[in-house]
């Protein structure tokens, strides 16, 4: 069986791997316009439970000094996607990445033409099923913060294994923090960003269903 899944997310990585859990011979392949997996950008990594409650250990690739322990309630997302982008390499699946696509469909599947400045552009791929995401914008948008002193004592915060603290806040808020020594800040758009990466990964799972 021959897979499509457009998006290189945290959940069509999670999809690809619950693909490969069931059927392990199936031929992946995952096609996203962006440069490379993970790395660039940040979204929320809270966890409410150890990493390995919510992602196998068997999906992840190699997180050095990024992987959780069992007392961390947040892990750094951008390295999340990269490692398990690689380990999905490893398991055999496709990543065509600087990749857009035209797509029609055939009797029996449908057929992707690939362009772009990928490796692939100017390819034809056919292919028995393709998955995406459906894409719904949430009109709540939020403010995120990385730090390297204390937890605030916020519900929406979460120690990194790597020493350092990441907290979110409403965008229309003042920040949890008026000292302005932020590492890093970032914006995001959704219902709860301690929630942000399991349901994520609950979604990744829900399409992996549907083959």
């Amino acid at each position: 069986m021959r897979i499509a899944i457009i998006g290189i997310e945290l959940s069509q990585l999670v999809c690809a791997n619950a693909i490969l859990d069931k059927h392990p011979d199936a031929e992946l392949h995952l096609i996203s316009d962006r440069a490379e997996a993970g790395l660039i950008g940040e979204l929320p990594g809270l966890i409410t439970q150890p990493l390995s409650n919510t992602i196998p250990n068997e999906w992840i690739g190699d997180l050095g000094s990024q992987l959780p322990t069992i007392s961390d309630t947040a892990v750094r997302r951008s390295w999340l996607e990269k490692a398990m982008a690689t380990k999905l390499v490893e398991r055999g699946a496709n990543l065509h990445l600087r990749s857009t696509t035209q797509r029609s469909k055939t009797e029996s599947g449908e057929t992707i033409m690939l362009s772009g400045a990928g490796y692939s552009s100017g390819s034809k791929l056919f292919v028995e099923k393709v998955i995406t995401k459906s894409e719904t914008k949430s009109p709540t948008f939020w403010k995120g913060g990385i730090h390297n002193e204390e937890l605030n004592g916020s519900d929406y915060e979460g120690h990194r294994p790597d020493g350092l603290v990441e907290i979110w806040w409403p965008a229309e808020q003042e920040p949890p923090r008026s000292d302005g020594k932020w590492l890093q800040l970032m914006d995001w758009s959704g219902e709860n960003p301690s929630l942000s990466l399991e349901q994520e990964v609950e979604l990744g799972r829900s399409l992996a269903a549907t083959t």
